[in-house]
């Protein structure tokens, strides 16, 4: 009886997601989750049971996990077709680095840091000018100091469920090969804990899950991949949390990574972009939630 059950859900699963990834209606969604929550309960009670085999059973929680998504309520979607950044939502950022295109969708620039680039050995010129220098500017302060921009971010304050769903349209212009560009949603008023999904491009492209606590950040999972996002196409990445700590991201719509972790039990407080060196196109962007 309970097999059948099952095989019924699964029909019924398959009959409603497997279409076009299309935004659901309120009513489908209610629908969908409810079989997915039934799904759940047969695989669990299946597995207490032992009446399937437990290649079964994982192969019944990784389609469930696919389908098991935050679609209460969205929370944050632009795909910047209105050319500007203070509306619906309002981006705030540190810096001009971000700017909307029509062709690109919101372009995103940042020259690799001096210390990335290759250093250069100093003439005798050099060389005697700098001990010369040295002992006269030794006891003074500069009047100024240039730092090099390592990182500008851009962010939207919202309140985002612990549960969700985040899909970006991400193109890597590979100009810079050797940056890399994060998102995710954010904890407290300086964005410094939370989680973030990062591509990090160069000769060993991979994307990384991370957990920020207080700036310092701790790799999760990754998956390293050739010709990843370099291709300059538009690649959609989704990545989704459930209340359980389980959080799966897909590239193209194939899984790629897929572990648990519950860093973070509370709501998030807005969404941030980063770029750490490189080119990138930001297509559109989309957070769902629960309610």
């Amino acid at each position: 009886m309970r097999i059948t059950k099952m095989k019924t859900a699964l029909i019924v699963l398959f009959t409603i997601c497997c279409i076009p990834d299309q935004p659901f209606a309120q009513n489908e969604g209610q629908r969908t989750q409810q079989l997915i929550n039934e799904l759940k309960s047969l695989t669990n009670q299946a597995e207490r049971d032992r009446t399937a085999s437990f290649r079964f059973i994982d192969q019944l929680r990784e389609l469930t996990a696919r389908f098991d998504r935050p679609r209460g309520k969205r929370i944050i979607f632009d795909n910047f077709t209105d050319g500007e950044l203070q509306r619906n939502p309002a981006w705030n950022s540190n810096s001009r680095n971000f700017r909307v295109t029509r062709n690109i969708g919101l372009l995103t620039q940042l020259n690799p840091t001096q210390a990335d680039q290759p250093a250069t050995r100093p003439n005798r010129e050099q060389l005697l000018l700098g001990m010369l220098l040295e002992g006269a500017l030794k006891n003074q302060q500069p009047a100024s100091q240039t730092t090099d921009i390592t990182r500008v971010d851009i962010s939207t304050q919202a309140r985002i469920s612990n549960a969700f769903s985040i899909t970006i349209k991400l193109s890597s212009l590979a100009r810079y090969r050797r940056g890399s560009f994060e998102w995710g949603p954010y904890q407290g008023q300086h964005m410094e804990s939370g989680y973030r999904l990062l591509f990090q491009g160069g000769t060993h492209p991979a994307l990384k899950l991370l957990s920020y606590r207080r700036g310092l950040a701790s790799v999760i999972e990754q998956h390293i991949q050739e010709n990843m996002l370099e291709d300059g196409n538009s690649h959609k990445i989704t990545w989704r949390r459930m209340a359980n700590g389980l959080m799966t991201v897909f590239l193209d719509g194939r899984q790629v990574m897929q572990v648990h972790d519950r860093s973070y039990i509370n709501h998030f407080n807005g969404l941030v972009m980063t770029n750490r060196g490189g080119d990138y196109g930001i297509r559109s962007v989309s957070v769902f939630g629960t309610n």
